[in-house]
Formats: structure tokens, C-alpha cells, sequence
């Protein structure tokens, strides 16, 4: 990709769920190892179930960003949910982070990490992102890293796919 790559970051809403199943299945195919869903357990769903599930995602408090090309392809998302209960409600969990690999060291990631950034410092209440990340992606912790995220865990087993065993960091940003 060039440096001019132009990519409109916003947040998706229930018009982008046919988009963003697709490129969901595209993720957990390509990085199975990056999702504690899987594809075979998400390819049979329907498109009216995921659209059920792609609503509570982008209920308040909850959103999904997406980056997409000029042309209006999805090409990357990260989501967030928020902490309901009252003594949580400060902090919440970033989820589901993916560009599609053509995209790799174009920015993409950055753009959409900056976004969800800039929605919650409009949030006075959030003092705390969260996020975990399978410990084998540097490329991705070290995205985190450049935007002020902390280790503060690390989860043995995490994960396991086909037989192999994924310990993940837990990772902080404290605005």
C-alpha cells in the first residue's frame, strides 16, 4: 500500500453488520489464534442472529469502529465494551482489533486505536482501557505500547488452538 492510503474511521451501526460478519470470518480464519471465537463456531450462524449479536455491540456504552477504504470496504475494526456494574463502570475492555493484512504498516491500526481513544476521552467516567493480546504478536503489543498501554498480567493457556497453548498479556491504558 501507498502512503496515500485514505481511510475514514467511524463507528458501525446496525446498516454494517452484513460487512462486518464478513470481515469477522475473514479474522478468525486468518488469526485464529488472536480471537477467543472461532470461525468454525461463527461461520454457521446466521446473518439475522449475527445482526441480533452485532446490535448489543453497538448499544450505548459499547461501540465498534471500522476503517474503511475510499471505495467503502471494511478493512479493519476494533471494538469496545464498557463495565456496567457501578463500581466497574470507570473501566472497559477493548475487543475484536483486526486489519486485514494488506493494510499491515499502512497506519490502519493506529488510526482505529486513536479513534476509540479520542470517543473515550469524551467519557469522563472511563479512567481505565483494557485489552489482552496473544504474547507471540509483538507487532500488535508494541501498537498498544506506542499508545501508552501497560503490561499489568499475563495469562497462562489463555488460549488453545488446534493443540497449541496461547498465553496472552493483559494490557492497561490509564487515561
Amino acid at each position: 500500500m501507498t502512503e496515500m492510503l485514505q481511510l475514514h474511521i467511524r463507528n458501525l451501526g446496525p446498516d454494517d453488520a452484513a460487512a462486518f460478519r464478513q470481515l469477522r470470518l475473514r479474522a478468525l480464519q486468518e488469526y485464529p489464534q488472536a480471537f477467543g471465537s472461532s470461525f468454525e463456531e461463527e461461520q454457521h450462524t446466521t446473518l439475522e442472529a449475527d445482526t441480533a449479536v452485532f446490535a448489543s455491540r453497538v448499544a450505548p456504552n459499547n461501540f465498534v469502529a471500522g476503517a474503511f477504504l475510499e471505495d467503502g470496504t471494511l478493512v479493519g475494526t476494533i471494538g469496545f465494551v464498557r463495565q456496567q456494574r457501578n463500581k466497574l463502570k470507570h473501566k472497559g475492555m477493548i475487543w475484536g482489533m483486526y486489519v486485514a493484512p494488506e493494510l499491515h504498516g499502512t497506519g490502519a491500526g493506529s488510526k482505529l486505536m486513536q479513534h476509540v481513544i479520542d470517543e473515550l476521552k469524551q467519557e469522563p467516567e472511563i479512567t481505565q482501557i483494557q485489552l489482552a493480546v496473544v504474547t507471540t504478536n509483538e507487532p500488535a503489543k508494541r501498537l498498544y505500547e506506542r499508545f501508552g498501554f501497560v503490561t499489568y498480567g499475563l495469562e497462562k493457556a489463555a488460549l488453545i488452538v488446534d493443540g497449541t497453548v496461547y498465553d496472552e498479556h493483559w494490557m492497561a491504558l490509564y487515561l
